[in-house]
């Protein structure tokens, strides 16, 4: 417990309360500019070229940072360079190999000039993020200060670029040129903080490094890819089975649902403290997913009664057939409360693998009702489909294993303790 006194902890913590926070506001806010801006069609095609390459990305990360992370901390040097190169070389060309797999993506789905034109641009962010490999070094010295402040900036810069952009009427391929110098800026600036931190810089290509690295990975990323898929595959699968005017529509309802994703996690975290050193841990945890549970409630309610003014509002006339989406999306809400303590308690009882397995089924699942249902009840075939995922994965998947019953119990007793 002497880790949440130190006074490191606490200043690092702090920095990623200021992350969360701020870019997440910003984000949103630009979120609704581009929302209006460029309206539900072309909406949906930005949305759903950012949920491939996002995908794409996460491919091609290879699970290696939580990997990364892990043995930086262990080890007793100021940091191993070796390793760190040798994986920043290792994630170049993953990342190299799943640009040219999403453009082909792209070729072989679209016929569209449009879809190659934009892909071609922002595709190059999947390179450049190769970056994030040295986002490892800074979270296992608790410096997350320099991801922050890079990431922060360049958003900042990027938004305000944008915004002039829009009130100039600048052609739409520009926007996604920012997308692509936003990652530039980041990755200029991530490497200058790290080639100023370390005292002492040597390498050499090593395979068997590699090799280990690569192997230790693999589980993560696979759970990694799971959590994509079911976060972001229904934009992919609405704009194939439907069209990008129902992607734009229906991002505007994940947004404003993924808005108060943050709440469960800084409520956990700075709870966290208590729950470890409590003697009564089962019912501590009950405690909190009860509170967590009403909050959603209370959040669900106010999206019910306000959703139709909120996207009016923001939106506009345009967006106003998201709101039956947004109001079923709110639903989920319960279930990603849940999933934070879900997290911790697999964690806790050194159950992770069963945690990624039930996302890996998570996924699948996700993908065959979307499969099915999007064509029948359209945009809300999503939703559904996204409620239905978030029941099998905190609630139904746990009955399947002996292991993970006890889980069961104490959400059941979360509920009804209401």
């Amino acid at each position: 417990m002497k880790i949440f006194k130190l006074k490191k902890t606490k200043y690092n913590f702090s920095w990623l309360l200021f992350d969360k926070f701020s870019r997440a506001s910003l984000n949103f806010v630009l979120f609704v500019f581009l929302a209006r801006y460029l309206g539900p069609s072309e909406f949906g095609i930005l949305n759903y070229l950012l949920a491939l390459v996002f995908l794409f990305t996460s491919l091609s990360s290879l699970g290696i940072n939580p990997v990364l992370i892990n043995t930086l901390i262990k080890d007793k040097k100021n940091t191993n360079n070796n390793l760190l190169i040798n994986s920043y070389i290792l994630r170049f060309f993953a990342s190299l190999l799943g640009y040219f797999i999403f453009i082909s993506f792209i070729i072989f789905l679209h016929n569209k000039n449009i879809y190659l034109n934009y892909a071609l641009i922002i595709g190059l962010t999947i390179i450049i993020k190769s970056y994030e490999i040295l986002f490892s070094y800074f979270e296992s010295k608790s410096l997350s200060k320099y991801i922050v402040i890079s990431q922060s900036l360049s958003l900042l810069i990027i938004s305000i670029v944008i915004f002039i952009l829009i009130s100039l009427d600048f052609s739409i391929v520009y926007i996604y040129y920012c997308f692509l110098i936003d990652s530039l800026i980041i990755f200029s600036l991530i490497n200058f903080f790290y080639f100023r931190n370390i005292k002492k810089f040597t390498f050499s290509i090593n395979l068997k490094i590699i090799q280990k690295t690569l192997n230790k990975s693999f589980p993560v990323l696979l759970s990694i890819i799971s959590i994509v898929i079911y976060m972001r595959i229904d934009q992919i699968m609405i704009n194939l089975l439907l069209s990008e005017n129902d992607v734009g529509i229906y991002s505007v309802s994940v947004r404003i649902v993924e808005i108060f994703h943050f709440i469960p996690k800084i409520i956990m975290v700075s709870y966290l403290p208590v729950l470890l050193i409590s003697k009564k841990y089962n019912k501590e945890l009950i405690k909190i997913n009860s509170s967590l549970f009403k909050i959603s409630l209370v959040i669900i309610f106010f999206i019910l009664i306000s959703g139709k003014f909120i996207t009016l509002i923001l939106f506009g006339q345009m967006y106003l057939e998201s709101v039956l989406t947004t109001t079923i999306l709110s639903f989920s809400l319960i279930f990603v409360f849940f999933g934070v303590i879900n997290e911790h308690w697999y964690i806790t009882k050194n159950l992770q693998k069963y945690y990624a397995l039930n996302v890996f089924l998570g996924a699948l699942t996700n993908v065959i009702l979307n499969y099915f249902l999007i064509p029948i009840y359209g945009i809300s075939g999503a939703a559904y489909s996204t409620i239905l995922t978030y029941l099998f994965i905190i609630f139904l998947f746990d009955i399947l294993n002996k292991k993970t019953r006890n889980l069961l119990i104490i959400k059941y007793k979360s509920i009804i303790s209401i």
